[in-house]
């Protein structure tokens, strides 16, 4: 008898792991894993398959989606973090979130929050392209991705500036 998964399964369980190993890279400071970390976290959910592209309504969809979760952790986390509203966001988890965590936590989703947010910027622009019947194809598989790169290298600097003393 051959166990059969769902592939959606697989694909989220897969992202927990990437968000996992990466939050745990970030709190020990280790790069290369916090970039494992990442790829494994966006491989699965945004369907990174050859079958499939960014610039596609789908791709910008689940970005948009994954953007929203991070979005509002982000802020809940930035209010406990906050001197003034720590409290209350610290009765409102019911004492999971105490000023510490939240501000760690805050720090924390940043590099994720910037990855889905150019990525979402990134699939946005080539289908507004794309719209206007730009078809010249290294546009959409170089330069595109390049810029995507290196939009990401310039935050993940400023990024290490911050958490790095």
């Amino acid at each position: 008898m051959r166990l059969h998964l769902k592939p959606e399964l697989i694909e989220y369980s897969l992202f927990y792991l990437g968000v996992s190993s990466s939050t745990i890279a970030l709190y020990l400071k280790n790069t290369p894993l916090g970039i494992l970390g990442l790829a494994i976290m966006a491989y699965p959910i945004l369907g990174m398959s050859l079958s499939k592209t960014i610039y596609s309504p789908d791709f910008q969809r689940k970005t948009a989606w994954v953007l929203l979760a991070l979005s509002l952790m982000e802020a809940l986390t930035g209010f406990g973090a906050g001197p003034t509203t720590a409290s209350i966001v610290y009765y409102a988890t019911f004492g999971l979130l105490n000023r510490g965590l939240s501000l760690q936590l805050h720090i924390i989703l940043i590099a994720p929050l910037a990855f889905f947010f150019i990525l979402h910027i990134a699939s946005g622009i080539g289908m507004a392209l794309i719209r206007r019947r730009i078809t010249w194809q290294p546009l959409y598989n170089y330069v595109i991705p390049a810029v995507l790169i290196l939009a990401f290298s310039a935050v993940m600097y400023m990024y290490s500036e911050l958490i790095i003393p």
